[in-house]
């Protein structure tokens, strides 16, 4: 779990890792009390996902230089020292990146997930990514709960992380986004509805190839 204000962090942290991996952009904008439920999850989350998955905060920092930007307010205490968010870096990062893979943000809270490229110029790879409006899926019956879903998408990247192992090289292998979303979305017990049905509602559930 990591605090990413620019694109540009995110890329750094990525180029020293060196195996396939899944890698989560979570929006979530600290304006509520569900938002804010789920930052105090920040910390699990990071211990939880460790080598399997990387998460990334947009529009958060731990940057203690920059709490003296206007735009960063403090949220919380994270991982031994203070978060800030900054509605304005959040904006400007969101935008950076619907301009450059076409995704549309849902303006609720939302997971993005890809893939890593690792030793690529670009070491994000975005050729298959899948967004997951949590709000949605939270009012449709997908999900059951923020803790859950992440749960389960944790342990859903670590069974495919895993299973690569077993070939000669993992970073040659490529992991199946939408196979980790729907065993993730499985592992909900009290999903109502067949995946397959779940994953053609776009209001939930975008993926690359719907732009």
């Amino acid at each position: 779990m990591f605090a990413a204000s620019t694109y540009e962090e995110i890329v750094s942290i990525e180029r020293q890792i060196e195996n396939q991996e899944i890698v989560v952009f979570l929006f979530v904008k600290p304006n509520d009390q569900t938002a804010l439920d789920i930052i105090k999850e920040f910390e699990y989350i990071h211990y939880n996902s460790g080598k399997y998955c990387s998460i990334y905060a947009i529009g958060y920092t731990n940057d203690f230089a920059k709490k003296n930007d206007r735009s960063y307010r403090k949220v919380d205490f994270v991982l031994g020292s203070d978060w800030y968010f900054s509605n304005k870096v959040f904006v400007e990062f969101k935008d950076t990146l619907e301009s450059r893979i076409g995704w549309k943000y849902s303006g609720e809270t939302e997971v993005l997930i890809l893939q890593n490229a690792p030793g690529k110029s670009d070491p994000l790879n975005f050729q298959n990514y899948v967004a997951i409006d949590i709000n949605k899926g939270l009012r449709e019956g997908y999900i059951d709960s923020f803790q859950l879903f992440m749960e389960t998408l944790v342990r859903s990247s670590k069974k495919q992380v895993v299973a690569k192992m077993a070939l000669s090289d993992i970073r040659k292998s490529r992991i199946s986004i939408k196979g980790t979303i729907e065993d993730a979305l499985k592992d909900c017990k009290k999903v109502p509805t067949p995946i397959k049905k779940i994953i053609t509602n776009r209001l939930f559930y975008k993926c690359a190839s719907s732009y």
